[in-house]
Formats: C-alpha cells, structure tokens, sequence
C-alpha cells in the first residue's frame, strides 16, 4: 500500500477528473462475480438432487466430487495463472475464461454419464472458473485501489451476493420448467453473449492505461497528506518465501476454512432444507436469504477492514459463521432456518474481501497473483475435503446435522489464524506513522 508511489507518478501535464475510472472495474467486476461466481456457487446446490438423481444413481457424494475435482484442478492452476496475472494481461485471462466456462456449460447440458460430468466441471469449470473468476479481477481491483481498497473490494464482490439473492428461486423456477440440462444450457448463453463484450470493452488491466493513478489523480493530489510509502508492498515474494511467512499459512487457514464451509453450505444447504420439510421455493428463499445479507454484510466489512483492520473483521466473520452453523445443525422450520441463514450470510460476506485485503496487505499489492495462486494449494486440502465429506455423512445417517457441527468447529479452530497477520487499512498506516516520528 503506496499512495505516495502514486503521488509520484503525477505529471505536470496530468489534469485530474472528478470520477475515477477504478469505480468502472469495480462495476465489471462485479457483473463478473454475479453472472460468473454467482450462477457457479450459489445455483449448484439447487441442481444438485437432479444430478445426483439422473447421473450419480441417487449419491449426492458422487456429484459432490465433480466439484471438488474442480478445486483440485484450479488450485494447481491458480500459481501459473497469477504469475500471469502480475505480469500480463488480467482482461485477455478473464477473457479466456468466460469462453470455458460457456463452453462447459454447453456441454454440461448434453452430459449423459457420470464420467462426462466429471470431465466437464472437474477439467472445464476449474480451468474456467480460475481464469474469469476472483483470483484475476481481484488483481486488476488491486491495482486500481490502495486508500480505498477495502471498500472497493467489498463492492466488487457485491455482485455474487447480488446474484446469490435471485439465482436460487429463478434457477428452481427454471429448472422445474426445464430440467437441469435446460438451466445449463441458459447459463451458457448468458454467460457467453453477456460477459465477452464487457470485458472486452471496458476492463482495464492497470489505471496507467488511461492516464491515472492508483485511487485516482483527484484524490491522491487533494490527500498528500495520507500519502505513507510501505516499501512491502513493492516486494517481489519468490514462492519459497511465502512458504517460510507465518501470515501465508495463516491466511490459508482462515480462508481455506472459509471456502471449505462455504461450498459445502452452498452445495448441500438446498437438500438439508428439503430433507427437514420445507418445500423446493422455500429452501430457495433460505438460500436467497444467505446471499441478501451477505450483500448488506459487504459495505460493512469493507469499511471496518480500511478503518480497523484484518484481524478484528476476520474474528467477527469466523464467530458469526460458527454461531450460524451450530444454528443450521439444530433447524428443523422455516423460521429457524431463515435466522441460521442470516446469520450465516452476514458472517460469510467478509470471505472474499477480506482474503484479498489480508493478501495484499501480508504479502503486497507486486505479488498478489502469485500469492493468491499459490494459496490456493494451501488451502486445497481444506476446500475440497468438505463438500464430499458432508455427502458421505448425509448417505451414511441421512441427515446433515452432524456435518454441520463438525464445519462449526473448524470455525473455531480457524481463530487462531488473524493472531499471525497484520491489521492493514488505516491502522496500520497509522502505526507506520507513528513510528517514523
């Protein structure tokens, strides 16, 4: 974080402009994470009885395994693709990845065997998802953004939440029209008809590429005075230095803990509803309810992470979650489990923000696509363990309630992790401050 580096770079010939080109990639980004992440996270777990039914002979382990095959696959992927990212061009990544992602969609409506599905989300939607997903718009946000990072993260990321509070209902509604092979096949014509031309047309990989400057000209030359030069954010980490850094493994923790819970929540929540007794619509308003509080959590965490710091915000989302958790283990109605639901929303809208917020800040804004890459094989473990665990318990005692406590109690464990990283935001620059006199 170098807002004086930005101040440098300011021409004489330079005139600054009212509205900041940053707050356009933050829009993109956004449309990225409702029509990419969005229909990805939270539609599967609505498509899941019908896959499991139709391809996996009624095991919801089996169809669970796609999708942690997709984890395997994007997290050996991610390292190479955040070297890219730091050094080319984020927008021709992103580009690539909406034409995978469109194309396994396609062919996800024509899968007729198990091996075919497995191939197709495993191969296609983690090679996809890697390139047009969080890991590449999250490095061009944190380019464009130092002051204002946390917020502008959090807005960005508003756009999965966003599409978490429609997708469920309509992708319920459209697939009872439909069938499942009739929702892939929307969701690959919106993704690829949508995505291609705003990415092409409006992202901007870096704000030197329209004559500014990180947070903007006007604001950087009317705020001299926040200017505070943090020589590691300018550090280039080679991965075996990450690897000796206990804030790295910390943060793989808490997030890979994060991500885990997240994508079993997301995949088997839907089923967990319907098995206790609620209907296909009202398990769809639950899971609508998650994202809706996410979304209204964002703004939040975005301005506690610029003006507290990491450490805080990250014990305040790990305490919702397990509380929520521990809640969905217990819920056996409509209104117990629409409070879980809340609850957990406003607990996981800090995952995402606050991941690229500790990465950049633990590791600097010159090597956030590698680090970011790099995590992903931290965190693997953990990410593609919970999904297929929560499916074998629930075929082992026909229920979920059990996994549900276990998720909660990896919450818990995952406190340790923000005792290892630094606060970051506006605290952080104050004690650098402070510091130098």
């Amino acid at each position: 974080m170098t807002e004086a580096a930005d101040s440098s770079e300011i021409s004489p010939g330079k005139s600054p402009t009212r509205f900041f080109y940053g707050w356009v990639i933050v829009a993109v980004a956004g449309t990225l994470g409702f029509l990419g992440t969005g229909f990805y996270s939270y539609s599967r777990g609505v498509f899941l009885p019908s896959l499991a039914e139709d391809l996996g002979n009624g095991s919801r382990f089996a169809i669970a395994m796609g999708f942690s095959a997709a984890g395997v696959t994007s997290a050996f992927i991610a390292p190479y693709i955040g070297h890219i990212l730091d050094r080319y061009s984020p927008r021709r990544i992103i580009l690539i990845g909406v034409g995978v992602v469109s194309s396994a969609y396609l062919l996800l409506s024509i899968t007729q065997t198990l091996w075919q599905y497995y191939l197709v989300v495993g191969v296609g939607m983690g090679v996809g998802m890697s390139c047009m997903g969080g890991l590449a718009w999250h490095r061009s946000v944190i380019s464009w953004f130092d002051h204002w990072r946390g917020r502008a993260i959090a807005l960005a990321v508003m756009g999965a939440s966003l599409s978490g509070v429609m997708m469920p209902p309509l992708v319920t509604a459209l697939v009872e029209a439909f069938g499942w092979r009739g929702g892939f096949l929307t969701f690959a014509v919106i993704t690829g008809l949508s995505l291609t031309p705003l990415v092409y047309f409006l992202m901007k990989d870096r704000p030197e590429q329209v004559g500014e400057v990180r947070d903007g000209l006007s604001y950087v030359t009317s705020h001299t005075e926040e200017a505070v030069e943090i020589v590691a954010d300018s550090r280039v980490w080679h991965w075996r230095e990450m690897l000796k850094s206990r804030a790295f493994w910390s943060i793989g923790l808490i997030f890979g803990s994060m991500s885990c819970v997240y994508s079993a929540v997301m995949l088997h929540l839907f089923g967990h509803l319907m098995d206790i007794g609620l209907s296909a619509s009202y398990a769809a308003w639950i899971l609508s309810a998650t994202a809706l509080f996410a979304a209204l959590g964002k703004p939040v965490v975005g301005w506690l992470s610029d003006a507290f710091g990491a450490r805080i915000t990250i014990w305040l989302a790990l305490g919702t979650q397990c509380a929520s958790l521990l809640l969905f283990s217990q819920a056996n109605d409509f209104k117990f489990s629409i409070a879980a639901a809340c609850l957990y929303g406003l607990g996981y809208s800090g995952m995402s923000p606050l991941r690229t917020f500790s990465i950049s800040t633990a590791m600097g804004s010159v090597s956030f696509g590698a680090a970011n890459g790099v995590l992903r094989i931290i965190e693997l473990p953990l990410v593609i363990s919970a999904s297929p665990l929560a499916g074998f318990i629930y075929d082992a005692t026909g229920s979920y309630r059990l996994a549900f406590l276990i998720l909660a109690g990896l919450m818990a464990v995952a406190c340790i992790g923000p005792f290892f990283i630094k606060a970051g935001g506006a605290r952080e620059r104050k004690r650098i401050k402070l510091s130098r006199g």
